[in-house]
């Protein structure tokens, strides 16, 4: 089973960021649907394949202890649209140290755990920059160190394509973070991964 460790935001902010998906979803459909029980909305820290050894509830409470005097906000005021082939629809964020550092922390206790099988490495890298192949065919994740940037996934397109006119899905995010909205993470979770790498199903979390 292929797990991830995340952060997920307040309960409010997870109900807007589904709504946003289901405004975009008539002119794009994406897969999974974003819900507010499964497959939450999250930024990501790491996923990939992991000995089982390992004590998930010490990870993330640790981590939630050594973030704990960062700004735990997420603000979209400064959130785009971005498109990752093959078919990704992300949600941008603005820049926070928190995310960054969290990544590195979960990332130094977890690489000497993790593990790829011989189906992972037959997965199709051709659109991977030459840093995301190297993290990738290592670790089993694209986005790490100088790769990793934080985001929410709306989903992918169910063709995995572009569509050709994505002025109304980019006017629509625009109305979204026009409205100043500013939420908060507040959960760490280690979530097992579903359809298209979701938080499919919550495993683990500690409250911030």
């Amino acid at each position: 089973m292929k797990v991830g460790v995340a952060m997920v935001p307040s309960p409010q902010m997870n109900q807007y960021l589904v709504e946003l998906q289901k405004k975009i979803m008539p002119f794009c459909p994406l897969h999974p649907l974003l819900g507010t029980e499964f497959n939450l909305p999250h930024i990501t820290l790491l996923q990939g394949r992991f000995k089982n050894n390992f004590n998930w509830l010490n990870l993330i409470s640790d981590l939630r202890d050594y973030c704990t005097q960062q700004k735990y906000s997420l603000e979209f005021n400064l959130s785009e649209l971005e498109y990752q082939p093959p078919g990704w629809y992300f949600l941008t964020l603005s820049p926070n140290v928190i995310f960054g550092e969290a990544h590195i922390f979960v990332f130094e206790r977890l690489k000497d755990s993790i593990y790829l099988t011989e189906e992972d490495r037959q997965k199709d890298t051709i659109n991977y920059s030459s840093l995301e192949k190297e993290n990738y065919f290592k670790y089993g994740y694209r986005y790490i160190g100088d790769a990793f940037y934080p985001h929410i996934t709306l989903g992918r397109s169910i063709d995995k394509s572009r569509i050709q006119d994505e002025a109304y899905m980019i006017n629509t995010v625009k109305v979204f973070t026009s409205k100043n909205i500013v939420g908060t993470i507040q959960k760490i979770t280690i979530y097992e991964m579903g359809e298209n790498g979701s938080h499919a199903n919550t495993l683990y979390y500690v409250n911030i």
